[in-house]
């Protein structure tokens, strides 16, 4: 095999090893029960990620204002990555409220490339017309700047619980309203034109 075939396969290889340590820094899903270990295989001693916000028990269908903190770990560098994180609800639905986060695929919220630069977010969540407890899982990573995944950086493990309420039928009927609007302004008034022309 002469030097350009393996020139060939290597340079690719390399560019894709590249490009996935780069990507962490754009925020991940997935990891928010096992951690980041590409930062490590063990999360920081002094290391924390906690939420504010999360209510005891939810209200069907009220937004919630969180508020996710990093502490601990390596100093925050005077420039470059400080954080990230990767939080996930059992139900309900995670909402940026700036451009420093956004939703992944899988509907789990991270940090933006411009949102590593911070140790502090703030987010929404709008609970679910259910009665079951759902559950927050979150990791959180702080790095110290030098945007390599090595042990320099530390990161932590946190969950938190939401308990349900009784869903009454007036919750029900008010979780189905932008269905009921739509049958009563487009699909009756197709129906009744369909078959007015029939006639």
């Amino acid at each position: 095999m002469n030097q350009r075939v393996l020139l060939a396969i290597a340079l690719p290889l390399f560019l894709l090893s590249g490009m996935h340590v780069d990507a962490s820094s754009h925020g991940m899903d997935g990891y928010s029960e096992t951690g980041c270990t590409c930062h490590g295989q063990n999360p920081g001693v002094d290391t924390s990620v906690t939420i504010t916000g999360i209510p005891e028990t939810f209200d069907h269908g009220d937004k919630y204002q969180l508020t996710i903190v990093l502490d601990g770990g390596p100093s925050e560098a005077a420039q470059g990555h400080r954080g990230g994180f990767n939080l996930k609800a059992s139900a309900g639905t995670l909402e940026p409220t700036d451009a420093s986060t956004y939703i992944t695929e899988n509907g789990e919220l991270t940090h933006e490339h411009s949102g590593a630069n911070q140790r502090s977010w703030i987010v929404d969540w709008i609970a679910p017309t259910s009665e079951e407890a759902v559950l927050f899982t979150i990791a959180g990573n702080v790095v110290d700047g030098d945007h390599q995944p090595t042990d320099g950086d530390d990161w932590a493990l946190a969950s938190y619980v939401s308990n349900g309420t009784e869903v009454t039928f007036a919750d029900r009927l008010s979780d189905s309203t932008g269905i009921i609007i739509t049958v009563l302004l487009f699909v009756i008034p197709s129906v009744m034109l369909y078959r007015s022309k029939k006639k």
